[in-house]
């Protein structure tokens, strides 16, 4: 989808994105066939350089370009050419009130592997292995679990950040991760079913009381709210895809 992005460019909206898709849909279509797009010449070189950049920076595999130059509602175009790079993140807290909270753990898994981050053994090393990532998608991210982390950890690395809640609600799934799995009939495990974040705030407390089932039970319940991140992700892309550019939706799991 990124090779068909041009609303990166300056001076180019929705309305003439699908102008330029009329005319040439792709990059390499545009430049081959520049002087017969028929755009304002100022606007048309303008396009031109952009997309001419962006083929390099993604040949590079810059995601720091595309996560300042693409609009934020935009940002999941690049989740097709970048997934093999992408992490899904969740926090659980120790409320559900961002600004006075701690971190309690952390959930990061790419798809081969998961791990988690427990406050008081290894948070501390979060910041490290989030490195090795370009994109990193989370649920409601941009207003919880980004401004609790760069709190915790002023240091954190840039990414091409994916809130997956808006893709999503551009495709009509609006309200909580939860209700969006069952909605698109994702599962998730008999004894994990029915908690919500008040809960996950509940474990961490009787955690610190010495009960060890209790962290258990938390670290399940953060893996699932991860894991499940990969195939919305996936889908949100696909059917936006779709939309644009035409085709079939994709089928659910």
């Amino acid at each position: 989808m990124l090779r068909h992005t041009f609303v990166h460019a300056p001076g180019v909206g929705y309305v003439t994105e699908k102008r330029i898709w009329r005319q040439a849909p792709t990059w390499d279509a545009f430049l081959e066939r520049e002087d017969r797009v028929r755009l304002p010449t100022r606007l048309r070189t303008a396009v031109s350089k952009m997309i001419a950049e962006s083929d390099r920076r993604l040949a590079a595999r810059d995601h720091r370009f595309f996560g300042a130059w693409l609009p934020t509602a935009e940002r999941w175009r690049a989740y097709g050419d970048f997934h093999s790079d992408a992490a899904y993140l969740d926090i659980e807290t120790t409320g559900l009130n961002w600004s006075g909270d701690l971190i309690t753990l952390v959930g990061l898994g790419d798809g081969r592997r998961f791990r988690t981050y427990i406050r008081g053994i290894d948070l501390d090393e979060l910041p490290a292995d989030l490195r090795r990532y370009k994109v990193l998608v989370t649920f409601n991210g941009t207003h919880f679990d980004l401004p609790i982390l760069r709190k915790a950890f002023p240091s954190l690395p840039s990414h091409l950040h994916i809130d997956l809640q808006y893709p999503l609600r551009r495709l009509g799934l609006r309200g909580g991760l939860k209700r969006i799995e069952r909605r698109l009939r994702l599962d998730r495990p008999d004894d994990l079913k029915g908690l919500t974040g008040s809960d996950a705030v509940k474990l961490w407390r009787r955690y610190e009381r010495g009960d060890d089932d209790a962290l258990d039970a938390l670290i399940g319940y953060n893996r699932e709210d991860v894991e499940n991140l990969r195939p919305l992700m996936g889908y949100a892309y696909e059917a936006l895809r779709a939309r644009c550019l035409g085709g079939s939706p994709p089928k659910l799991w």
